[in-house]
């Protein structure tokens, strides 16, 4: 087991797994919309002659849906539209164009009927029509050509192509790959790595791996080290060992063959990202060989922060990580964070505080600064990571960010979001972890605040008993 096992998906306040994955809530919501859809189209399209179904299919079917990370991303939702006729019983057919067309306007008369739908993304996407709701999510629908007898489907481009698809058949093979004592563990390990993808990307969103990718890539790494049986692995530790075999994989050869139709090359990125792809994901693999052999939870969690960011969570001893090569000092210098509250950006301060924000309402700015710079380095890089938590945060799906730099002391944010988060401050010197401090920022209602009274406090007990 590796050190950060509970962190992963275990009894940690905060863990990977949570804080990827959709709640139960939000399923629920996404489950009735989506069969709302449903229900209408296939209502409306039997109009024009043909048996018409619907397929959930994506990352929702298969059980590897992942939360928004980033506030303006929505949720994913894809929902196959089937039109159902032999190509030994008619000679005429409609065209994939047609097809396209029927959709997209029954999608338009839906949306005068739900005041939950924002928009139809006119025109529509090449493979699929979208809907957009207010609710932070869209749904896809990508329309095929069912054939009944050979059981045959075909998907229905914009520009008239039609493209041999089986969405079906990928989604046995995926239930099929692992027996059912692994299989959501796989699907853990394969919410992790969509993680990861969406927050290394996003400056260069053409090297991203598509979600079929990874579950593809995951998939067959898992049944060549284990087999059709439990790994018998904490997640950390399965994962480190599917990103090995990945990035082996991928740096041997990028082509990734559909296990179902081997014509089909799953690796999308182009020539020209393909460079960018795997700097992160060495820089993922090196993450996960420190996480392997670090020697304890706090080391283990940094050193996967390191490729995961805000979405690795860290355990509140994070600041008592052994200096690698002292001995004789067990544990390193901790930087003291001074919080500056203000009105407005680069304002007065209304109050001060150190390593901890006891009460603060939302709308204020909050300047961080490192007050005992005697520890810090010449030329160290000074990360400030933000780690979102709550009911608004995630509604919005802003779970976090980070800015980071070379002599970087200070960092402003702005309290947005009821509820406990973390900025966590963290010094490395060439690569290496230095100093941490974890600063718990405590966001409330006016109303609270005033229930509770005003206090200004300068100086907070930390776990060691010792002020600061």
């Amino acid at each position: 087991m590796g050190y950060a096992a509970r962190l992963f998906n275990g009894n940690a306040e905060q863990t990977l797994y949570r804080r990827v994955t959709p709640t139960e809530v939000q399923r629920e919501f996404l489950r009735k919309q989506w069969n709302d859809l449903a229900d209408h189209l296939k209502e409306k399209l039997a109009g024009w002659g043909y048996p018409v179904s619907t397929w959930l299919q994506g990352s929702y079917k298969y059980g590897t849906l992942i939360r928004p990370v980033h506030a303006g991303e929505e949720y994913d939702v894809d929902v196959g539209i089937y039109f159902s006729w032999s190509a030994q019983d008619t000679n005429v057919s409609p065209t994939a164009e047609q097809l396209r067309d029927w959709v997209q306007s029954d999608l338009l008369a839906y949306k005068k009927l739900n005041d939950d739908v924002k928009e139809i993304t006119e025109p529509p996407k090449e493979r699929c029509s979208r809907a957009v709701y207010e609710q932070q999510f869209h749904i896809d629908t990508p329309t095929y050509h069912l054939d009944p007898i050979t059981d045959i489907r075909r998907l229905a481009c914009l520009s008239g192509n039609w493209e041999p698809s089986d969405p079906k058949a990928l989604y046995k093979w995926f239930k099929d790959v692992v027996g059912p004592e692994s299989r959501e563990q796989l699907r853990r390990l394969i919410r992790y790595l969509k993680g990861w993808a969406a927050v290394a990307f996003v400056d260069t969103a053409e090297a991203r791996p598509s979600s079929i990718l990874l579950t593809v890539l995951a998939s067959e790494a898992f049944l060549g080290l284990w087999g059709n049986v439990s790994a018998a692995n904490a997640d950390d530790t399965a994962l480190a060992s599917i990103i090995e075999v990945i990035y082996g994989r991928l740096t041997d050869n990028r082509k990734v063959l559909n296990p179902v139709d081997k014509n089909e090359d799953l690796n999308r990125i182009p020539e020209a990202s393909w460079n960018a792809f795997v700097t992160r994901m060495t820089v993922l693999y090196e993450a996960s060989q420190a996480a392997v052999e670090a020697e304890d939870e706090a080391s283990a969690a940094l050193a996967w922060e390191g490729a995961l960011s805000f979405l690795m969570p860290l355990p509140d001893n994070a600041d008592e990580v052994e200096v690698e090569g002292e001995v004789g000092r067990a544990l390193m210098q901790v930087p003291d964070i001074r919080i500056e509250v203000c009105e407005k950006f680069d304002g007065i301060a209304l109050a001060t505080y150190t390593n901890e924000v006891p009460s603060v309402p939302k709308g204020r700015w909050l300047k961080f600064s490192i007050a005992n710079m005697q520890i810090v380095p010449g030329f160290a890089d000074i990360a400030w990571t933000v780690r979102n938590d709550g009911e608004e945060a995630d509604y919005i799906g802003d779970l976090g960010h980070f800015n980071h730099g070379i002599g970087m002391v200070t960092n402003w944010e702005r309290t947005a979001y009821l509820g406990r988060h973390y900025m966590d401050c963290v010094i490395r010197c060439n690569g290496s972890i230095y100093a941490v401090r974890r600063v718990p920022v405590n966001i409330r209602s006016e109303q609270r605040l005033l229930a509770q009274g005003q206090r200004n406090w300068t100086k907070l007990r930390t776990r060691r008993g010792r002020r600061k």
